[in-house]
């Protein structure tokens, strides 16, 4: 394993910020992606982590960092992440360790680096009928390099979560189907089945094998005009068929809108479900 994946680990030091409790960031370089190789990856770790060094934590990995933490870097809003942690904490329930991964500033890169295919796009804010698609290696990343160095770096008890919204919904959705073994949970905010065309997703999701992990499914009547609901209801009712039952959770808010206000009112309850 590479062991210097994450380089200039330091506490967060942004100024001003709204991070509650202690976050640090490092540096990664991710191979393959066409622009912005050179990421920030940010750390938050429960505040009673000190307190028992033979305690042992889960991991979220989430997407689109920047939003996580602080208001100041966000580039449409927090989502109040450490705030949520830290009141677990105080509530004795279970703390996460989460590791944020910054997205391209870009919005069209952002998009492509977490698709997983290129193709059969749909004509969604005016996207090209195909584009390069690096969600397959940003992935291969997730899984190969980075979760290895938070394991060696921290006390991790190899229970894995993938989370994000939107592009990051898929993403983690994506993934958590194609590494079973890797992550236990996927909670996908308002995943944006809709960048695909209909036919071809619903072609797609048929091919999908049961497991035994855990899918948390948000979506929001609000969200781009009813874009995201009809995808994500039709993920929802296909699991249940397959059987994953009890293992699949699916909220649908009518009053849920695209924003990081509406994923940060359902974090908690996702965490309940994961639990």
């Amino acid at each position: 394993m590479n062991q210097n994946v994450l380089k200039n680990i330091q506490k967060y030091v942004n100024t001003p910020n709204t991070v509650t409790g202690t976050v640090y960031t490092a540096e990664v370089d991710i191979e393959g992606l066409v622009v912005e190789k050179n990421r920030l990856v940010r750390i938050f770790i429960p505040s009673d982590y000190d307190e028992n060094s033979n305690k042992t934590y889960p991991v979220i990995y989430m997407m689109d960092g920047k939003n996580l933490f602080d208001k100041y870097t966000s580039f449409a809003g927090e989502w109040g992440v450490d705030e949520i942690m830290e009141e677990r904490t105080k509530n004795h329930k279970q703390t996460y360790i989460v590791v944020g991964i910054d997205s391209s500033i870009d919005g069209d890169v952002r998009c492509q680096e977490m698709a997983p295919f290129g193709e059969n796009l749909t004509s969604i804010d005016d996207l090209p009928n195909s584009f390069p698609a690096y969600g397959a290696i940003l992935g291969s990343f997730i899984v190969s390099k980075l979760i290895p160095t938070i394991d060696k770096l921290y006390r991790t008890n190899n229970v894995n979560t993938i989370c994000g919204s939107s592009m990051g919904g898929l993403f983690a959705y994506y993934l958590g189907m194609k590494y079973p073994n890797v992550f236990k949970n996927s909670i996908c905010f308002s995943p944006a089945f809709c960048l695909y065309q209909e036919d071809h997703v619903k072609e797609e999701l048929k091919k999908l094998k049961l497991n035994t992990n855990k899918f948390y499914l948000l979506v929001g009547n609000l969200e781009y005009e009813h874009q995201f609901v009809s995808l994500t209801k039709y993920t929802y009712e296909l699991m249940l068929d397959k059987g994953f039952g009890k293992n699949l959770k699916y909220v649908h808010d009518l009053e849920g809108i695209h924003h990081e206000s509406f994923w940060n009112k359902y974090f908690n309850d996702a965490l309940e479900f994961i639990d």
